[in-house]
């Protein structure tokens, strides 16, 4: 089996993993796979670590949300080392799914983890990122639907970004705050009865 067989094997074991999550689906691990890719080169991080280890990124959330890195990184070595990879090839990538995660986790010690957790934060914010955290939050009952909180959670979500590991990644997230930031003022605006 070739590199171009094994990765189509990698993405479609992924999109079985995570078919049935709401905030964390297919739909977000290829936006995290793009944005990871066009970091990547950037960067001259390994592509093929970046490009597998974001696959595979949220595979462990329908197991455990909250120690999803571990497990999706544990499951990621057994399927992966089962395709024939080389096994160095694996620990660069199980170090970058279990080190994406800003809610837990090591450290990410390679470009190429910096590089995945880096595209992860980049995919929390922005009109996408504020969709998902009312998702995320809705399931947890963090969040009852009363729009006068939304511009707390905008500060929220922004405030967990957390540090950077590229410029790349401060520049796109720079971007979405400036768009959250004009919806959090034109959202006040109103809730305060303003025409």
């Amino acid at each position: 089996m070739d590199d171009a067989e094994r990765l189509i094997k990698v993405r479609d074991f992924a999109r079985r993993m995570v078919q049935h999550n709401s905030f964390a689906n297919m739909d977000h691990v290829e936006r995290v796979r793009n944005v990871a890719i066009d970091i990547a080169r950037r960067e001259n991080a390994d592509l093929q670590v970046v490009e597998i280890a974001s696959w595979l990124h949220d595979i462990g959330v329908i197991v455990d949300k909250g120690t999803h890195y571990d497990i999706g990184a544990e499951l990621s070595r057994g399927f992966l080392l089962g395709l024939g990879y080389d096994a160095d090839l694996v620990e660069q990538v199980c170090h970058a799914i279990a080190t994406h995660s800003r809610y837990g986790g090591a450290d990410p010690e390679t470009i190429e983890a910096k590089v995945l957790q880096d595209a992860d934060a980049v995919e929390y914010v922005g009109a996408i990122g504020l969709a998902r955290a009312f998702v995320r939050d809705r399931e947890s009952a963090a969040y009852d639907g009363d729009v006068a909180a939304v511009p707390a959670m905008i500060d929220r979500l922004i405030g967990h970004i957390g540090h950077l590991y590229t410029q790349r990644a401060r520049e796109l997230i720079d971007e979405r705050i400036a768009f959250m930031r004009l919806y959090q003022s034109r959202l006040v605006q109103e809730l305060a009865g303003e025409v």
